[in-house]
């Protein structure tokens, strides 16, 4: 009899194996905790046997037990330490097929977070508009200077939806092959058999540039630094400017301080070949304004598709000693920056 980890298949040609190995838990288990036991991430008063315990119980279940006591014991003095209000996150490890981004199934784990609550509430949404122009009736560029810094800051997080992402989204499926609204409009009426744009325009809704931006600066999609330091320190005339350049001047702190090593290359699910269909948080301009159908049609066409995850972020972490302190340090980085990120959230966005 084969163990009960093969699978038997017939014979159907000499390049086709025989017999085809099922990984089992100890693939994933038993070298990560040997990793996390290097990393010192497992404690002795851990690896501690109950005096009552019977020892067949114990080696059967110790390594997945210390794994999931240990992570979770960081995880959790990790974001009780630094806690937030809306960026609330889960973290699971699990094995994925390989991506193609050079990542092997069998050294690799897969450390995924996963907003809390996902399933039975959507992603916090914050409209950004009301804030951001109480910092341009200070100074022009101010509101855009400080919409640069969040959407930095966003870049160093989990997975989000934002105007950024919008954009993005609407250059790629709506306005990939066309330069201006003119040109859009002809190719979508040669596309679609119209005869004139007009009977376009009256039968179909095309998001056009025009559309896009008729109730919004160009410059949130795609903010720029464009104030000095001493520019906004001398218009930070109220209170609330004061907090917002005091929560932008954290940040730059954070991110410039010669220890931190977090890159947005870090962070998010695309190294797992899937996007989320959830985010870290949903942040548009108005309540109801184009950003957020672009999101909403974002969100519908990957649910149609099928090709998704539901995870906000898949970090690829190397099953040693170096690889899981590195994961650490740069997930401590995050949570560092998701404090401060939500803290400016809160200062310009209205929750609804």
């Amino acid at each position: 009899m084969l163990p009960a980890s093969i699978l038997a298949l017939p014979a159907l040609a000499p390049e086709v194996p025989a017999q085809y190995v099922l990984p089992g838990e100890d693939a994933l288990a038993v070298p990560l905790t040997i990793a996390l036991l290097e990393a010192g991430v497992i404690s002795d008063a851990m690896l501690r046997t109950p005096r009552n315990a019977l020892l067949v119980d114990v080696f059967a279940a110790q390594e997945k037990h210390l794994a999931e006591r240990a992570l979770a014991h960081w995880w959790t003095k990790l974001i009780r330490a630094r806690p937030c209000k809306f960026f609330r996150w889960e973290l699971h490890v699990q094995q994925l097929e390989d991506t193609g981004h050079g990542y092997g199934k069998t050294d690799t784990a897969w450390f995924c977070f996963t907003r809390m609550g996902y399933g039975n509430s959507y992603p916090p949404r914050f409209a950004l508009a009301k804030g951001v122009e109480q910092l341009e009736s200070l100074l022009g560029g101010f509101g855009q200077t400080v919409l640069a810094v969040l959407q930095d800051a966003t870049r160093l997080l989990p997975d989000a939806q934002t105007p950024w992402s919008a954009l993005g989204w609407v250059e790629s499926v709506y306005w990939g092959d066309s330069t201006n609204d003119v040109e859009l409009l002809e190719n979508r009426r040669y596309e679609h058999g119209w005869d004139t744009v007009a009977e376009l325009v009256e039968n179909e809704h095309v998001m056009t540039r025009a559309t896009f931006y008729r109730e919004l600066p160009e410059w949130v999609c795609a903010p720029k630094r464009i104030c000095s330091r001493a520019e906004i320190e001398s218009a930070a005339t109220t209170a609330f400017a004061r907090k917002v350049t005091e929560v932008c001047d954290a940040l730059h702190a954070l991110v410039t301080d010669p220890a931190f090593v977090l890159s947005p290359a870090d962070k998010g699910t695309y190294r797992c070949g899937r996007e989320t269909i959830d985010g870290s948080m949903i942040l548009l301009w108005k309540q109801f304004d184009a950003i957020g159908e672009m999101i909403d049609d974002y969100l519908n066409d990957l649910g149609n598709c099928g090709e998704y995850c539901d995870f906000i972020d898949a970090n690829p972490v190397p099953m040693t000693e170096a690889g899981i302190r590195e994961f650490m340090t740069k997930t401590e980085q995050a949570i560092q920056v998701a404090v401060l990120t939500e803290k400016l959230v809160l200062l310009l966005g209205e929750e609804f």
